[in-house]
C-alpha cells in the first residue's frame, strides 16, 4: 500500500469515527430531551412549581414559542423558521467539512452536536405543539424556565467556545493536525 493510500484509508476511518460521534451525539441529545418533556408533560402541572434539587433547581411546566428564554415569544412563527434555517445550515456546514475529511477537533465536534441535537428536540416541540415544553427552574435567582434540548445547546456552545480558544491564531505545531494529532507526512524517495 502507498503512502497516498494509506493516507485516504486513515482521512476515511477519521471521516467515518466523526460520523458515529456525530450521529450518536446528536440521537443522545434528542432522545434525552423527548424523554424528558414526554415525563415533564405527564408528571407536571402547568405553572405549579415543585422543589427538585432543594434551593437550586425546581421543576415549574411551562410554554414557549420564542427562542430560547422566551426571546422573540411574540413571533413564534419566525423562530421556527429561523430555527430551521440556522440547524439545517449548521448541519450542513459540519457535514461538509467531515465530507471534504476536514479534521473537526472532538470538542467542536461533540458540541456542534449537541447543538444539532437540541435545536432538534425544540423543533420537533415546535411542529407537533406550536410551542416549546419548559420545565427545569433555577430555584436560587430569577432565570426564565429552560429546558433538556437548551441545555445541550449551550453545553454544546462552551464546547466549541473552548475547542476554538485552544486552536490559537493558526499557530499549531508544525506536523499536527487540528486535534492536536500528529499527521504522518509523507516521504519522498
Amino acid at each position: 500500500m502507498t503512502e497516498e493510500q494509506i493516507s485516504q484509508a486513515c482521512t476515511k476511518r477519521a471521516a467515518a469515527t466523526s460520523i458515529v460521534v456525530v450521529l450518536l451525539t446528536i440521537a443522545g441529545t434528542f432522545a434525552l430531551d423527548r424523554l424528558s418533556k414526554a415525563w415533564a408533560l405527564s408528571n407536571l402541572t402547568l405553572h405549579n412549581s415543585q422543589p427538585f434539587i432543594e434551593g437550586f433547581l425546581k421543576l415549574t411546566l411551562t410554554t414557549n414559542t420564542g427562542a430560547a428564554f422566551s426571546l422573540g415569544s411574540n413571533n413564534g412563527g419566525f423562530m421556527t423558521v429561523t430555527a430551521v434555517v440556522l440547524t439545517a445550515a449548521l448541519s450542513f456546514w459540519l457535514g461538509s467539512r467531515i465530507a471534504r475529511g476536514q479534521s473537526v477537533p472532538v470538542l467542536e465536534l461533540i458540541g456542534l452536536s449537541c447543538i444539532i441535537g437540541g435545536s432538534l428536540g425544540n423543533l420537533a416541540d415546535r411542529f407537533t405543539q406550536g410551542h416549546v415544553t419548559d420545565f427545569l427552574d433555577f430555584a436560587f435567582f430569577s432565570f426564565p424556565v429552560f429546558n433538556v434540548a437548551d441545555t445541550f445547546i449551550n453545553i454544546g456552545l462552551g464546547l466549541v467556545l473552548i475547542s476554538r480558544l485552544g486552536k490559537g491564531d493558526g499557530d499549531e505545531k508544525k506536523g499536527e493536525d487540528e486535534t492536536g494529532s500528529a499527521q504522518a507526512s509523507p516521504e519522498k524517495s
